[in-house]
């Protein structure tokens, strides 16, 4: 992980992108454990929103999934 926390957010944004290219959703502890993302849950869902994707409590965990277009 980068040390500035600039570079910190965008590769936790690549990294996110890269995830729409899996599935659409995915649980933060898995997303956490498959990039090694050593961050605050907070942040990092923070940065989910901001990408685009929806935050949402389901399954018995926090799951990214993205949002629906009207």
């Amino acid at each position: 992980m980068p040390k500035s926390r600039w570079l910190a957010d965008e590769y936790i944004k690549e990294r996110l992108e890269m995830v729409l290219s899996m599935r659409g959703r995915v649980k933060l502890e898995d997303f956490k454990i498959l990039f090694m993302i050593p961050v605050d849950d907070s942040r990092i869902l923070d940065l989910a929103k901001e990408c685009g994707f929806k935050v949402s409590k389901a399954n018995r965990g926090i799951v990214i999934e993205l949002r629906k277009k009207a």
